[in-house]
């Protein structure tokens, strides 16, 4: 619930803002001001990077602000019935679950796994897709900074562009206002997008990669066990160590347990009595 009041009062504020402004000036500066801005940053956005990324930034941060995540919790429950059926059932009926998942990085190793391939070779495909994964996100937060470091800078290319106005006609009172008021115009739109809106869109989109990189970890952990045969239990113990303090941090993961984290048994060493 607070995930979409906080954006929805930072959009309220914004449009307050730009209201307040927009009332002390005409609604031709306004428009100018932020055809300036807009239109240099996506041309010079869209000049460096290809269309497919956009439309991909544009998903997930959609997927971001609406909280789309997955219960990495039930990750792991899912992850254990399958090491379950692997070691019980065999690869044939492992093969025919793998058509019943939805997570295509799990699905893809459940089926690597069917199909016999070794554990290395299963290691490094899904090494390279985890890589790849990163890859994209750190280009989509490029794109975001690149936008937070564009708009306030055509914000000053219209203050320059005000302050040429002001001094090319300074015979007449009324064109240097115009020319001062789209100077800081210019300014305030500018340093008012990079920080009500492309900021914490960069944010949100971190914390949503963060989220999804802690799943695809969690899945080639649970894949290599899964190719090793291990007890299931014992994986989803493992598991669940390893994301304990993440659960403890992460209050949006879903079905997060009220209890402290788990962790594992200490083993006792037995000691035999010695007959003399």
């Amino acid at each position: 619930m607070l995930q979409k009041i906080f954006p929805a009062a930072g959009i309220i504020i914004f449009i307050l803002l730009s209201g307040t402004v927009s009332e002390l000036s005409s609604i031709v500066l306004n428009i100018k001001s932020n055809l300036i801005i807009l239109s240099g940053a996506f041309f010079c956005a869209l000049v460096s990077y290809p269309l497919r990324l956009f439309s991909d930034l544009f998903l997930n941060v959609r997927k971001a602000f609406s909280g789309e995540k997955t219960d990495l919790n039930g990750l792991i429950k899912q992850i254990e019935v399958l090491a379950a059926i692997r070691r019980r059932d065999g690869k044939l009926v492992l093969d025919e679950k793998s058509k019943n998942i939805d997570n295509p990085f799990l699905k893809m190793g459940i089926e690597m796994i069917a199909d016999g391939f070794d554990r290395y070779t299963i290691f490094k495909t899904l090494e390279r897709r985890y890589d790849n994964f990163l890859q994209a996100r750190r280009s989509q937060a490029d794109l975001i900074n690149t936008f937070i470091k564009l708009m306030p800078v055509f914000g000053f290319v219209g203050t320059i562009i005000g302050l040429i106005n002001v001094l090319s006609n300074m015979g007449s009172p009324e064109l240097i206002g115009k020319g001062v008021a789209t100077a800081l115009l210019t300014t305030f739109y500018g340093l008012l997008y990079a920080n009500v809106i492309f900021l914490p869109i960069a944010k949100k989109l971190a914390e949503k990669t963060k989220h999804d990189a802690m799943e695809l970890a969690l899945i080639i952990e649970g894949i290599l066990d899964i190719a090793d045969k291990t007890n299931a239990k014992a994986i989803g113990y493992r598991l669940r160590y390893c994301i304990g303090d993440y659960f403890q941090e992460d209050w949006t993961v879903e079905t997060k347990s009220q209890a402290p984290p788990m962790r594992l048994p200490r083993l006792q060493p037995i000691l035999k009595n010695k007959n003399p």
